[in-house]
């Protein structure tokens, strides 16, 4: 099946050139025959950013070994040219193509040169525009300003007693890009040192021209502007620059945003560029990016490209999605990876619940930070408020800065460690995360502090993990907690429900009260330090089986013309219906037995039998089984 491309000369001229220059120097390759393709792609995603995936361009990883024969092989299988390549993943290449893209994955993946073939999915910034401008900074220090919860966010200001920040600390914001001159974030912006602006030059030979602040892989150049806002804004929660006098402050005073475009004016970017962004953060050793954007489906590509970044220590924030969703059931990618240097975050409001937008998951979600009316820097030297698990997203990112900044010595594991044992524990978030909370840094740079502190061990006795009750039934729950520190703390234990949250505390405690359905019980709790501990268990609840109802009373019979009216009492709550017996006395015998019902809640029945002498009796029934008769009652016609 072939796919005819919008532009046929076009996509000729980029075969037909295919014997021009092929490489460059660096971490990253771009060929320079591909320009006129890569902006199409580019394009592409910009004038349809509800393209599922690019109709130009897929990403092919090839088996260790392959030559470049074989690679010419696939590449020509599909009538493309290779566009880019990334060493931050050996073998893996961004082809262009003249069949439609999943028809090509699907027959590349064929080959015998390679590991893998997928489409260039396009992924979306995650976030929704809100044009109110109250309750600035909540997130950061919530007063109760607009009705809030007071405390109900990450304690900065406290926090900020203990750190502010570290201009050796840099932050990659891989997003719509930054206004890298706005009066807010100028001075927190990194600047290669390596590069001379606008001399068309790759100073450094990292394969990236005039890269000053970043680059733009949306449009493949050094200039990683914003043309959206969104990335402006994520970078204002991350590092406006603190204690100037002007606007906001950011998580960190002080901190190097490295601006990585990779969306377009309309928010829609490629996997591919995504890729290259991350790319970028390997080959400069950024530990740190901010990734508040999502959509399509598994690219084993991209999760290669994190487990890349992970390997040289850097944590990937991610935010979890704006659907209202469960990510446990439906993944969210990339929040929904599996790679151990990811954290993806939920939102949370100012009333300490969780955002109504909210993705959540309680083995795929990490933990919840403030994401509803979040007021930061927007393009244009300007302030705006939006709210998304985007705007939740660059609090953790610059959380994890900001502890970085005040333990520089730490690993990427042992900063994700604490970031998720210091949790301030919610029941927004109990049951649909990993952590049980919210972010909170005062915890964080706390428990970093004192560096003898461990989290406490939680252990559930009872019940059973699996178990299931019937609704009603008091259920008995016990767990211990102990702390290297602070000793046996079970009594500060706290439990929650996904379903009723809040349900008990202490190490032992019974609640019949649970409603129907299947309960993520967690019990979590703080010691002296700042660090959290939590296990979990899933129990079923179900509704009580019916009971057998009891007997209708008071049967009458009434002589009609013709026939007879039958009255009853109903003495039952939960009866299906009822049935009622008719019989016929032929001599000295009844017989003729007739069986007919009628509904729940009815209680007379009307018929014309014809002449002669009858007996009627009623009983009530259910799915659990029948009521007793009544008595006989006899009526002759």
């Amino acid at each position: 099946m072939n796919f005819k491309l919008p532009y046929p000369r076009l996509a000729g001229m980029a075969i037909a050139v295919v014997s021009l220059a092929l490489s460059s120097s660096g971490f990253a390759q771009e060929n320079p025959a591909g320009k006129a393709l890569k902006r199409l792609a580019a394009q592409a995603i910009e004038s349809n950013p509800n393209l599922e995936y690019n109709p130009y361009t897929l990403i092919v990883k090839y088996r260790t070994g392959t030559a470049e024969s074989g690679r010419s092989a696939v590449r020509a299988q599909v009538g493309g040219i290779w566009l880019s390549k990334f060493q931050a993943v050996p073998g893996l290449e961004v082809i262009s193509t003249q069949i439609e893209p999943s028809v090509a994955a699907k027959s590349l993946s064929q080959l015998p040169w390679v590991e893998y073939a997928e489409v260039d999915y396009t992924v979306h910034a995650d976030v929704i525009p809100n044009d109110a401008q109250f309750g600035q900074l909540w997130g950061l220090h919530n007063t109760g300003q607009s009705g809030g919860v007071v405390d109900a966010d990450i304690d900065a200001p406290e926090a900020w007693d203990m750190a502010t920040g570290s201009s050796s600390t840099r932050v990659a914001v891989i997003d719509t890009g930054v206004q890298y001159d706005h009066p807010d974030l100028a001075a927190n912006i990194w600047t290669n040192p390596g590069e001379t602006a606008g001399n068309g030059v790759d100073d450094d030979n990292n394969g990236y021209v005039d890269d000053v602040h970043g680059y733009d892989f949306a449009n493949n150049d050094g200039d990683p502007r914003d043309d959206n806002n969104h990335g402006t804004h994520c970078s204002g929660t991350i590092g406006g620059v603190g204690n100037n006098g002007i606007g906001v402050a950011g998580v960190n005073w002080n901190v190097k945003i490295v601006a990585l475009k990779f969306l377009g004016a309309s928010g829609s970017g490629s996997t591919t560029g995504a890729i290259g962004a991350i790319n970028y953060c390997i080959a400069n050793n950024i530990l740190v990016s901010s990734n508040s954007w999502g959509g399509g489906g598994f690219s084993q590509a991209l999760f290669d490209a994190i487990t890349a970044a992970g390997n040289i220590g850097h944590i990937f924030v991610a935010a979890a999605g704006n659907n209202n969703s469960n990510n446990d059931a439906v993944p969210f990618y990339p929040a929904s990876y599996t790679n151990d240097n990811l954290i993806s975050v939920a939102a949370i409001d100012r009333f300490d619940a969780r955002s109504s937008f909210s993705n959540y998951g309680a083995n795929t979600v990490d933990l919840g930070a403030p994401g509803t009316a979040i007021y930061s820097t927007v393009t244009g030297n300007s302030y705006a408020t939006f709210s998304g698990t985007s705007m939740a997203t660059p609090h953790v990112s610059g959380a994890v800065a900001l502890l970085w900044s005040y333990k520089p010595g730490w690993s990427r594991q042992q900063v994700k460690e604490n970031i998720l044992a210091t949790v301030r524990p919610t029941a927004a978030m109990a049951g649909r995360s990993l952590s049980g909370g919210v972010l909170n840094v005062f915890n964080s740079l706390t428990a970093a502090g004192s560096g003898s502190n461990t989290a406490p061990t939680v252990t559930i006795t009872g019940p059973s993990n699996g178990a299931s009750f019937i609704q009603g039934t008091s259920i008995t729950f016990t767990g211990t907690a102990d702390d290297p520190e602070d000793g046996p703390i079970s009594g500060a234990l706290v439990w929650t429900s996904s379903i009723n949250n809040t349900i008990g505390s202490g190490s032992s405690f019974s609640t019949s009260g649970l409603k129907v359905g299947t309960h993520v019980i967690t019990a979590l709790v703080m010691d002296s330090g700042g660090l959290t501990g939590n296990a979990t268990i899933s129990i079923t609840v179900t509704a009580p089986p019916p009971t057998t109802p009891n007997a209708p009373s008071n049967l009458v019979a009434t002589k009609l013309r013709p026939g007879v009216r039958l009255n009853w009492s109903d003495n039952s709550a939960n009866e299906s219906g009822f049935r009622i017996e008719r019989q016929v006395r032929s001599g000295k015998t009844w017989g003729g037995t007739f069986n007919t019902t009628v509904g729940t809640n009815v209680t007379s029945y009307t018929e014309n039998p014809g002449s002669g002498q009858f007996r009627y009796r009623v009983q009530a029934f259910n799915a659990s089984g029948n009521s007793a008769w009544t008595s006989y009652i006899n009526v002759k016609l």
